[in-house]
């Protein structure tokens, strides 16, 4: 079944109306500031058919003077000839007399025209009357100002508008369409940010990141959100399914894995001289195998939630001097040097086994890819402790840096027989740090190996 049109759902229709909503709404903000604003004046100049008809008309009146000399010119002015079609408005420059060509009409307020006696025939609007001139008129030996007075029946409705000021016009439409363009640009602009922020949480490992959008509107922007809500829900269950099998098929080697190194060691208690090599290589691999498993089930523990954690309020150097004695003793062993530097004296909520697991995977890295020297420097800070530890080995593709706190994740140089490691050491690392509040970064030393830096916040 087709879904029945609606304009409303389509981001086009919307962009149109706000448009017009915009030219609209500017348009009536201006008339009702015209309607608040004193008269003023607007003129330019005049030409073409309506000044050549003015001065005709002065020609016409010059002429008159010299077949009736005993009349004045308001006499000629006013005769019915010219005074049924027109209403004039003679002045002087010079002097106070002026008068009309209609002595019964209503005289309208000419005192807007004395500006322009010194100018070229204009056209000037007033919301009262439009006026046609100055034109000169010579009449007996005096030289007379003549417009032309237009009232307006029924005045336009936008006269008010182009009589206003122009900096009030200006401020009015710049401040109309500011108004607008800023709630249009929310109502766009917000379900954007809304997808924008939902897609940086679920790249940042929030699979449960859902999208709330009105469905009422419809529109390609909510279509794209369900689109996205349906992605996200599709993502966290295939991330789900992945992480319960793991856990589900790791926790299930746990029993035969248990038998095979009880028949290892009963095997051992009857052993022959060539059997013992390879007994104890089953022995060390099923060892192996065994620490993989309970790397895996605490990962995936970590990542569910679901592994028991007891943070206590204890000093964090305490935690930090037993790893760093076990990780000096095992870079003794390898004929490397670790260098500690600084110290903390603040107490901290950690869980002591969780954190020193964590400090422990970092240390036992650079221990193994180190040249010669392995560096540890503690720094305390008013709200943090940051605690960096860093090597001299050969470092990482700045490319990869990012995956290595991935589970499984392990650099083509480290997959060797004799690096050792299956990849989870610091990605159980990584859940251990964000479970208590902090943060860990990697990158590369310049001219130099790796450098790890943890940060634990305390209030």
């Amino acid at each position: 079944m087709l879904n029945k049109f609606n304009p409303r759902n389509y981001l086009f229709f919307k962009v149109f109306s706000w448009f017009w909503l915009t030219i609209l709404f500017t348009l009536t903000v201006l008339f009702v500031f015209s309607q608040l604003t004193e008269s003023n004046v607007d003129s330019h100049k005049l030409h073409g058919p309506k000044l050549i008809n003015l001065k005709r008309l002065a020609n016409g009146l010059e002429r008159a003077q010299h077949k009736k000399p005993d009349k004045t010119l308001e006499q000629l002015a006013s005769h019915p000839r010219i005074a049924r079609h027109r209403l004039l408005y003679f002045t002087q420059i010079d002097s106070n007399l002026a008068f009309f060509n209609q002595q019964n009409t209503q005289q309208p307020d000419v005192s807007l025209l004395a500006f322009t006696q010194q100018l070229e025939p204009q056209i000037i609007t007033t919301d009262k009357y439009r006026a046609l001139g100055p034109v000169k008129v010579s009449y007996q030996q005096q030289t007379f100002l003549m417009y032309e007075i237009e009232p307006w029946r029924t005045p336009p409705l936008g006269l008010r508008i182009i009589l206003m000021p122009a900096w009030l016009k200006t401020l009015v439409v710049i401040g109309a369409t500011l108004l607008l363009s800023l709630l249009f640009s929310r109502t766009l602009i917000k379900p954007i940010n809304k997808i924008k922020r939902a897609t940086t949480q679920l790249a940042n490992g929030q699979l449960d990141t859902r999208i709330e959008m009105n469905r009422k509107s419809g529109d390609e922007l909510t279509m794209l959100a369900n689109d996205f809500n349906v992605m996200a829900q599709r993502l966290e269950s295939l991330v789900t399914s992945q992480k319960r099998l793991m856990a589900d098929v790791s926790h299930e080697l746990r029993s035969p894995l248990t038998r095979l190194q009880m028949a290892t060691g009963l095997a051992q208690l009857k052993q022959s001289s060539e059997q013992e090599s390879y007994l104890s290589r089953i022995e060390k691999e099923a060892n192996n195998l065994d620490q993989m498993i309970s790397d895996v089930l605490k990962l995936s523990r970590l990542e569910a939630n679901n592994q028991y954690i007891q943070k206590d309020l204890q000093p964090l150097q305490s935690i930090l001097q037993q790893v760093l004695k076990d990780a000096e003793f095992e870079s003794e062993q390898q004929h490397k040097q670790l260098k500690v530097t600084g110290s903390t004296s603040k107490q901290l909520e950690l869980d002591a086994a969780l954190i020193a697991s964590a400090f422990e995977n970092i240390l036992r890295n650079a221990i193994r890819y180190a040249k010669t020297t392995i560096s540890c420097d503690i720094k305390d800070y008013d709200k943090a402790v940051i605690v960096t530890i860093s090597d001299d080995g050969e470092g990482v593709e700045a490319s990869e840096l990012p995956m290595l706190l991935e589970p499984f994740y392990r650099i083509s140089q480290s997959r060797e027989r004799n690096s050792g490691g299956t990849g989870l050491g610091l990605a159980i690392t990584k859940h251990a740090v964000e479970i208590h509040k902090g943060t860990i970064t990697l990158e590369n030393q310049h001219n130099s190996g790796l450098k790890v830096t943890i940060t634990l916040n305390h209030d």
